[in-house]
């Protein structure tokens, strides 16, 4: 059986709504897949007992997983990006039947969607967003050069004392 993956970045001084943060985990998916690059059958456990409308979440799920050559071409892309930290990892099939795909996900309070695929100089041949949230990313300081200085004190008088 074909292997899928899962890839996603760790981006350093990612900026949203107007606040930097000191890391986001985005993870990235497929967008648009016209056919699954593992039949279904195979891939989603006890697909055969799902009824149709069952289906269509763990469908997604899989739609959205990459193939080992477009894992390793979306690394490559995103690794002339200084700031990103980029893991790809195979995932275990079959998935469960209740397996959920990025896009199902929501949108707002701190999460949002990324069109790599719009991106000028974009040069895979599938289409690439992701989906990140920064609720529980930690706010860079602003302003800090990363340096401390301790402002020395003036010597107490003797008549202060």
């Amino acid at each position: 059986m074909k292997e899928l993956y899962s890839v996603h970045s760790l981006v350093r001084g990612f900026t949203f709504e107007g606040t930097t943060y000191e890391e986001v985990k985005v993870t990235w998916f497929v967008a648009g897949r016209a056919a699954p690059l593992v039949p279904y059958e195979q891939a989603i456990q006890d697909y055969a007992r799902l009824v149709a409308g069952e289906r269509a979440y763990p469908q997604g799920f899989v739609d959205e997983l990459f193939g080992r050559d477009e894992a390793e071409a979306l690394k490559a892309y995103l690794g002339r990006r200084r700031e990103l930290t980029t893991f790809v990892e195979p995932v275990e099939l079959p998935v469960m039947a209740n397996a959920s795909g990025c896009r199902r996900l929501p949108r707002g309070r701190g999460a949002d969607f990324l069109a790599l695929h719009r991106e000028k100089g974009y040069s895979l041949p599938f289409k690439v967003e992701g989906y990140f949230s920064v609720r529980l990313a930690t706010p860079r300081v602003q302003g800090d050069d990363r340096q401390t200085e301790i402002a020395a004190r003036a010597p107490r008088k003797a008549s202060d004392k």
